[in-house]
């Protein structure tokens, strides 16, 4: 079992791209988040960072205490057609099952579900800059440097966003000048979809987007996905179709 220290690691704050930064607005279609909004031009000052580094939030256990099962992966439909949807994941690993105390996740000060071991969620955008930050926490106080990265996304565009704590295996190929933040690596569509597609759902989708109405109303949808109680059924498939057995074949 890895030692309870392990959750005091230290970690580097630092700050990426997932495409080029632009200013959070609604975009031709009326949608907008419901997130904090966040400005990539100006910089976190003093008091903004030990507030992001000092908290008392609510933690997660690790995979060596929730062993929690899901439904493997398949791509979603988003609510909104020109919503941008970012899938968080986690691959499995001895490694990632010894976990006593998952690490916690903020996107734009908001905690989002943290990342098990073969663990996966999605994330439903209005386009605009993000900023999630990653920390460690003992029990339920938070007093380590965040890891913190900066992203755009684009309307209507997917995006694959890797955990992975355990360095020799999973880098993206080739330079697409893809997010790269200590543990935090976003990877090619399809060099995703290989990992992925062997992790669970194991906590519903969340969705961050509203909808402008013509009189300046939001119309917000609700922001858990529920996609239905998982049943080990569900992923249960033949590998051949079953035929019933003709005699006259003799």
């Amino acid at each position: 079992m890895r030692q309870f220290s392990f959750i005091l690691m230290t970690s580097l704050g630092l700050v990426a791209c997932l495409s080029s930064p632009t200013k959070q607005v609604s975009n031709s279609n009326q949608l907008v988040s419901t997130l904090e909004k966040v400005d990539l031009d100006q910089m976190p000052g003093f008091f903004e960072s030990k507030k992001d580094q000092y908290k008392v939030s609510g933690f997660s256990l690790g995979s060596w205490v929730n062993q929690k099962p899901g439904q493997y992966f398949k791509l979603v439909k988003p609510q909104h057609e020109n919503a941008a949807v970012l899938y968080l994941y986690r691959p499995d690993s001895h490694w990632n099952r010894e976990e006593i105390i998952a690490p916690s996740f903020f996107l734009n000060g908001k905690k989002i579900p943290s990342l098990m071991s073969n663990h996966h969620y999605w994330l439903e955008l209005a386009e605009g800059d993000y900023k999630l930050s990653i920390s460690r926490p003992l029990a339920v106080m938070h007093f380590q440097k965040p890891i913190v990265a900066y992203f755009s996304v684009k309307a209507g565009q997917q995006y694959f966003v890797k955990y992975e704590e355990e360095k020799f295996r999973g880098e993206p190929n080739g330079n697409e000048n893809l997010l790269k933040v200590g543990p935090l690596m976003q990877m090619p569509t399809k060099q995703a979809l290989k990992e992925i597609g062997m992790t669970q759902l194991k906590s519903p989708g969340l969705n961050y987007v509203a909808e402008v109405l013509p009189d300046g109303r939001l119309k917000k949808s609700k922001e858990k996905i529920d996609s239905g109680k998982y049943r080990t059924s569900d992923d249960v498939r033949l590998a051949q179709p079953f035929k019933i057995y003709d005699p006259r074949t003799w």
